[in-house]
């Protein structure tokens, strides 16, 4: 049950009902983002975002995170293009408490002068961070190509020359110019009685100073008429693509009909691009296909991590995959494969209060309407195959056309190569074009009924020990058609032999591949019909199989799920293009620093132990695996008696558990693989260092942990949360009091054998050794000093309100 009023200074406010759990998600919405700042103040609204955590008329500085964090909550926030949200997650019985935090940070914040300049080093930090991720210098370099003159082609976060000289005046003005209540939209959504809650809201947001909003008119894009390329040269490993054509804003109607055309190409294994370029023909890691639709004007993308040696064969094949749907329309099976996905997107979107509360915000932002996704999903339902051809001729056109990528390939080669393949691109366009569109007339859209969504009764969780010696747990919850199944088994990393390091990670590539009664495609396609996500997964002590699906289609996905699990193909020619793309990973790792430092530290806590062993492997190792050794490695894990089950949503309990009772028991028995290794004791310090030419420095600190059955991993849970979270130590001391790193936080882990307590920052070189230094401090004072009754208080209710959540 959803309302939507407004109070007297113009606040917007919705609040919808849900029964889910007795959590509530109490967000603001604030119409104003990076594209709305005046040049000389690129940033200022991400900078605001970090201020307005930093203290109140009623908070000081580290309190407001300290106050959510001590009830059980979570708190952020997000700055994007169009909007600035800031969020709180919290148990019912402290929704006041998340009203009261919101409304503090959003129409009192105090912006003390010092924790501005403090703030400065953090925001230049996560500049910085960006920097050293291909990923996020690909999408600037995406933006900047294709907006020339509107805002959206400056970066969201801003510039460090602007970060560093914003005064507190220009701050304060622009906040009390864009961040007014009639630019507001207070969403709270959760296990609340709206009538209860409208004096609460009130009380909190009725005094907002009611300041006139200063407008805004954003520099439009001049239309585009000719070929955009850009190449950014950078030592990266990876090779990163953009293929973009510039297209309408969210609101216009076609739009339906482009997200469809996207995610026919590339959303989902089964789709165009990702088949022909990735399963196929092995051109690719991924090629996928999406479209960017804010508030004004946005593109169609078509985004791909290539390999280097095969950049001239994957842009070919992407021409042929457009030349395709220019020339002939979708077929039926596809259309329909990807309005489920559309449909069902819209109820896995319901799972969680923030879920709920992120929808209604969306739609309710771009439309001032949080219902208008209902109309979006009626035009979705009118679109026919040929008008997916109607529209791709109307939009992606050589004209519009930008191509964006990043490299550490010869710049002016690559340019030209990309010239060619424009070239070829618009001769292909025109004579796609020339066909004729014959129309499908016995196209019908599909359509399935969810059946009644309704509340869930007291749940009951229960763990049942099946005849086959198998364990299921199962937690049946009705509020929402959505049913999630986990099958895990004990072993993954540690019951790895010697000379087969990665075969548990290629297992996981290769499980939910193909059965010996369904080709790869076909299992792409049957779960995808559906909107089922199915898929494996490995780690250092486990490996198994994940399956979530709408309750309709429950029996089928269960049908595909067990097929998967006990009649795997493992197939030759899948194993070898999965060790192909292990080997790029592998070989790209070096672009994400942050990863290595926590593999080296691995190395060093765990020598001689399969949790110091890298889980991917390395070149030569998996070169190595076979087929045989990938089969013999599934089949040391699964049987019957080495295997749990995890069943919540909404299903029938006893035919559930009968289900899984029929299966198990044509299952081996086989036995637990409990056994454990030894863990030689650590005598002395070790020290490890791995220069990189990088914007930051990444250190990770650390102590052998503890085992999962060992009752004092409670209170190392406990000493983390005093360390983490917002209102942590770690992040009060080295990042709100120094300003030495946008990312500090502590890292624990337990494992069969053991584990590692410990902590990481990422900081600029010459910010290091302090880092380091005031890593080692705080963890000297838990040793050395009684932690006091509040603080373990916070850290107790944070992480219950976690768990929760």
């Amino acid at each position: 049950m959803a309302k939507k009023y407004q109070l007297k200074n113009g606040l917007n406010v919705l609040l919808v009902e849900s029964r889910k759990s007795p959590v509530v998600s109490v967000q603001m919405w604030v119409r104003t983002g990076s594209a709305d700042e005046p040049k000389k103040l690129r940033g200022i609204s991400h900078f605001i975002e970090h201020l307005v955590f930093k203290g109140s008329e009623k908070f000081n500085v580290g309190e407001i995170a300290s106050k959510i964090e001590g009830e059980g909550g979570e708190l952020n926030a997000y700055t994007s293009f169009d909007r600035t949200v800031y969020h709180v997650t919290i148990s019912n019985k402290f929704l006041e408490t998340g009203l009261e935090v919101i409304s503090e940070m959003m129409g009192f914040p105090s912006f003390i002068s010092e924790e501005i300049d403090n703030e400065r080093g953090v925001v230049i930090e996560e500049i910085k961070r960006g920097e050293d991720n291909p990923g996020r210098q690909a999408s600037r370099a995406l933006f900047s190509t294709v907006y020339k003159n509107h805002p959206y082609g400056e970066p969201v976060i801003g510039y460090e020359p602007v970060i560093e000289k914003v005064t507190r005046e220009e701050i304060v003005d622009y906040f009390h110019a864009r961040y007014v209540p009639s630019n507001m939209t207070l969403v709270v959504v959760g296990d609340f009685d709206s009538q209860d809650l409208r004096p609460l809201v009130k009380k909190y947001f009725a005094t907002f100073e009611d300041y006139p909003l200063k407008k805004v008119k954003r520099t439009q894009e001049p239309k585009q008429d000719k070929l955009r390329i850009h190449v950014k040269q950078e030592d990266f490993e990876e090779t990163l693509l953009h293929i973009a054509w510039r297209i309408p804003k969210a609101s216009h109607k076609d739009i339906p009909a482009l997200d469809l055309l996207s995610m026919v190409l590339g959303h989902g294994d089964s789709s165009r691009l990702m088949k022909a370029l990735r399963i196929e023909q092995s051109l690719a890691n991924y090629c996928v296909a999406s479209t960017y639709t804010p508030k004004d004007p946005g593109f169609f993308v078509i985004s791909s991590s290539l390999h280097k040696e095969k950049i001239e064969a994957g842009l070919q094949q992407i021409t042929e995959e457009l030349r395709q749907i220019l020339e002939s329309p979708a077929t039926a099976d596809e259309l329909n494969r990807v309005k489920v996905a559309i449909e069902s997107g819209e109820y896995f979107s319901l799972e969680t209060v923030d879920g709920m509360a992120s929808k209604y915000g969306t739609y309710e932002d771009l439309f001032g309407d949080y219902k208008k996704y209902k109309d979006f999903l009626k035009a979705i339902q009118t679109i026919t195959p040929e008008d997916l051809t109607k529209i791709a001729r109307k939009y992606l056109s050589p004209e519009t056309l930008s191509v964006i990528t990043l490299s550490k390939l010869d710049k002016v080669d690559l340019k030209k190569q990309l010239r060619r393949w424009a070239s070829g691109y618009k001769k292909a366009f025109a004579e796609a074009k020339s066909h004729k569109l014959i129309k499908d007339t016995k196209y019908k859209s599909i359509k399935f009924k969810l059946g009644s969504i309704g509340e869930s009764k007291k749940i009951k969780m229960e763990k049942i020990k099946l005849g086959s010696g198998a364990s299921i747990i199962i937690r049946p919850t009705h509020e929402t058609p959505v049913v999630s199944v986990r099958v895990a088994f004990l072993g993954g990393a540690r019951c790895e032999h010697d000379d087969e390091h990665g075969v548990n990670e290629l297992l996981s590539r290769t499980w939910a591949t193909a059965t010996q009664s369904m080709s790869e495609q076909e299992l792409y396609q049957r779960t995808e019909e559906m909107a089922t996500r199915l898929s494996s997964f490995s780690g250092r002590n486990t490996a198994g199989l994940s399956m979530t699906c709408l309750s309709p289609f429950l029996n089928r996905s269960d049908e595909i799920l067990k097929d998967v699990l006990a009649e795997p193909l493992f197939s030759e020619s899948v194993i070898d293009r999965e060790k192909l793309y292990l080997k790029e990973y592998i070989k790209n790792r070096s672009d994400n620093p942050s990863s290595l430092c926590i593999l080296n530290f691995m190395e060093q806590m765990f020598p001689d132990h399969p949790y110091g062993k890298d889980p991917y492997g390395d070149e030569k190792s998996v070169d190595l695996i076979e087929r045989d050794a990938t089969l013999a490695h599934w089949r040391r894990m699964v049987s019957a008696n080495n295997m749990t089950i995890s069943a919540v949503g909404a299903f029938d309990v006893d035919k559930m558990i009968s289900g899984w009772e029929s299966f198990t028991k044509d299952l081996p028995i086989g036995d637990r693989l409990e056994s454990e290794w030894d863990l030689p004791d650590i005598t002395e310090p070790s020290y490890r260092f791995i220069e990189l030419d990088k914007k930051q420095s990444h250190i990770v600190i650390g102590w052998r942990g503890l085992k999962f059955k060992d009752p004092a991993k409670f209170d190392l849970q406990v000493l983390q949360a005093i360390l983490g979270g917002q209102g942590g130590r770690l992040f009060l001391e080295l990042r709100d009091k120094e300003s030495l790193a946008y990312s500090v936080s502590p890292l624990r882990m337990d494992g069969i054998d053991g584990g590692y307590f410990g902590a990481y920052i990422g900081c600029s070189p010459e910010k290091a050794k302090k880092s380091l230094r005031m890593l080692k401090e705080e963890f000297d004072k838990l040793c050395q000093q009684k932690i006091g009754e509040d603080e373990l208080l916070r850290a107790k209710r944070y992480l219950i309100g976690s768990h929760d959540i």
